[in-house]
């Protein structure tokens, strides 16, 4: 994952990419992709990935499950984060 990038941005890259190598025969559980994304997630997930490793049993846990406690953190995080100069816009007056 992209330190810039949206949970459900790298989702939709992610999916994409599990989907041709499902076209070519490869087979994936849940389960590995749970890890996958666990393990590829940037550090401003650290938190969350510790709760949910500790909370839920991964073997159980489905793709979009994650996704969507994901996205719910990361909604939590911007609602919560003040406004960086860069995503301001400029106003000028005379």
């Amino acid at each position: 994952m992209e330190d810039n990038e949206r949970v459900c941005d790298y989702f939709t890259r992610l999916l994409r990419i599990v989907n041709q190598m499902q076209e070519c025969g490869e087979k994936f559980k849940d389960q590995d992709l749970v890890e996958k994304v666990m393990r590829t997630l940037t550090p401003r997930f650290d938190g969350r990935v510790a709760t949910i490793e500790e909370a839920r049993d991964l073997s159980e846990m489905k793709i979009e499950e994650l996704q969507t406690s994901l996205e719910a953190h990361e909604l939590k995080m911007n609602e919560r984060s003040p406004i960086k100069p860069e995503d301001q816009a400029l106003y000028a007056s005379k």
